[in-house]
């Protein structure tokens, strides 16, 4: 291994993960396992279900769903006849007994037992592994689901043993935290997969830089540094007193059995994959983004109008150049510039006139683009420095007068000297990057308490192949 003794890193750059937004099974299906431990105004908002407290600890959909949530966490939930909307498991009310059976048994083996309800004229199977236990009933007739109901199960001190914990070579430890081989690869083949669906899977070998060193070689350096900053993020969490809610730790649950079930069965032998690991690192992620929004949360967010003020205009270019035969843009001749000139005259008298400068700029311009937004300093890069000042002196609805530049001649129109919507958003940018140095400085005071040893002969020899 090699020693890099104390970092020092100037910017926050928490790795980019797919983190999935609700967990949805299929469109119009939402899978309520993932919030058995959250809250039920959690429960309510990612399962769009309005629930009424029935008596204590007990909320209810009326025909769809029964939740049991005592001190306000849910632990329970029974679908019934018009939740079809929902799953556990992926198994849904009116499924066919045989779809049925192969997901749970994909999921808990063979059922523990089975009971018969004469009265409902339907039997009920019952499933348990080490965390949950579940009922599933059938019509006996239609052999379709009809009714399910989830727990939380309560282990005995046999079940609670630790499972296989094979987690591979250990590639880096942070003061006293450990990163596992297995744990890094959660990181590397997200970023892996963004990287391959954007520029394809040749990507990894290209020199980007010209230095000799594959793009591979440089992602996987800034992956190591960005599981440095965010295991260093982690660690101050605590001494900063830091915690997930209960909702918050739903969530991880939920990013981490929608990533778990995406995952090859080949994937997760080879990577050494578990739910529990899946878990940590977006409960790792989550809490770091906390940590984040609370060392920042006293910026200064006071941006004035006229620093992020944003404009949107429209314009027409009749270019002073032409294309000559070679492809190449050549000077115009006096005569055929004094032609241009006079075309661009009779467009601005119409550009005064006309209701619709944007169809009368499609008809006539010779630019590729004829709407821009931007600030002060942010202009077109395409046109000098002229175009962005003359665009700031007109009023909503003025149309310049003939602006020229290398490039031809401009006709400008005001769509409007304030753009409330992208002046709002660059407010926002300005803040948020306010934020970024915050954090950057507070980070960079926290890295010189922590050394660093990365197994760095590992760590290279892994192959994106």
């Amino acid at each position: 291994m090699r020693t890099m003794g104390k970092i020092k890193i100037l910017t926050l750059a928490l790795l980019m993960m797919s983190v999935l937004p609700a967990c949805r099974v299929k469109e119009g299906q939402y899978e309520v396992t993932n919030y058995i431990g959250s809250s039920i105004s959690n429960f309510e908002k990612k399962t769009n279900i309005d629930l009424l407290e029935q008596s204590k600890d007990v909320y209810i959909a009326e025909g769809k769903i029964q939740v049991i949530a005592p001190g306000g966490d849910v632990s329970s939930v029974t679908l019934l006849d018009e939740a079809k909307e929902y799953t556990i498991y992926g198994v849904a009310i009116g499924m066919k007994k045989s779809d049925a059976e192969k997901l749970l048994n994909d999921t808990f083996g063979k059922e523990l037992n089975k009971t018969i309800d004469s009265a409902n004229h339907s039997i009920t199977y019952h499933y348990m592994n080490k965390e949950h236990e579940l009922y599933v009933s059938f019509d006996i007739d239609q052999e379709k689901v009809t009714e399910l109901s989830f727990y939380k199960a309560h282990p005995s001190d046999s079940e609670e043993e630790t499972q296989d914990t094979a987690r591979g070579e250990l590639m880096a430890m942070i003061g006293d935290s450990k990163v596992y081989y297995n744990e890094a690869m959660v990181y590397l083949k997200s970023v892996q997969e963004n990287y391959e669906k954007e520029y394809g899977k040749d990507i990894w070998e290209v020199d980007i830089q010209n230095d000799g060193n594959s793009f591979g070689d440089l992602i996987k350096d800034v992956v190591i540094d960005q599981i440095i900053e965010l295991k260093i993020i982690v660690d101050k969490a605590k001494e900063l007193g830091i915690e997930l809610d209960s909702d918050e730790k739903a969530d991880a649950r939920a990013f981490a059995r929608e990533h778990y079930e995406g995952l090859s069965d080949q994937d997760i032998i080879k990577y050494h994959m578990t739910k529990e690991l899946l878990e940590n690192v977006y409960a790792n992620n989550i809490l770091a983004e906390k940590v984040f929004e609370t060392v920042t949360i006293n910026v200064d967010n006071t941006v004035p109008d006229h620093e992020a003020q944003q404009i949107t205009v429209q314009h027409i270019l009749i270019k002073g150049t032409k294309t000559n035969d070679e492809g190449k843009e050549v000077a115009l001749s006096q005569e055929e510039k004094q032609v241009k000139y006079e075309k661009v005259q009779s467009l601005l008298s119409k550009a005064k006139e006309t209701e619709d400068f944007y169809a009368l700029a499609e008809a006539n311009t010779e630019a590729d683009i004829i709407e821009y937004t931007f600030g002060r300093g942010t202009g077109p890069t395409e046109y000098s420095s002229a175009f962005e000042q003359a665009a700031f002196t007109l009023k909503t609805g003025e149309v310049s007068n003939i602006i020229s530049t290398e490039y031809g001649w401009h006709i400008i129109y005001c769509v409007t000297d304030f753009n409330e919507d992208a002046t709002t958003q660059v407010k926002e940018n300005i803040i948020e990057q306010r934020r970024m140095d915050m954090f950057a400085n507070v980070f960079s005071e926290w890295s010189t308490n922590y050394d660093v040893v990365i197994n760095t002969e590992a760590w290279k020899s892994i192959s994106f192949e």
